[in-house]
């Protein structure tokens, strides 16, 4: 899953190769170059388009890492 979310990441971040190859579960919204709030929105519609899934506002909102997705992502395809 990390490795789907990176390209996602990637392409909303609009990331280079070695941005975004420093990318893991334990990077934040801080580490990332380019992951402002406004880029965040099209990181959470490219998420949503690549996984399938929609997301609320409020969890949205506490998406500010790779692990944070990962576990928003989790919650969604179980339900």
């Amino acid at each position: 899953m990390t490795e789907r979310i990176r390209q996602c990441m990637t392409i909303a971040l609009k990331l280079d190769p070695a941005a975004a190859g420093g990318i893991n579960e334990t990077s934040t919204a801080a580490d990332v170059p380019g992951w402002t709030s406004v880029a965040h929105l099209s990181l959470i519609l490219e998420l949503e388009r690549t996984f399938g899934i929609q997301f609320a506002n409020d969890e949205i909102a506490s998406m500010g890492s790779v692990a944070a997705i990962q576990a928003a992502i989790a919650r969604k395809k179980a339900s």
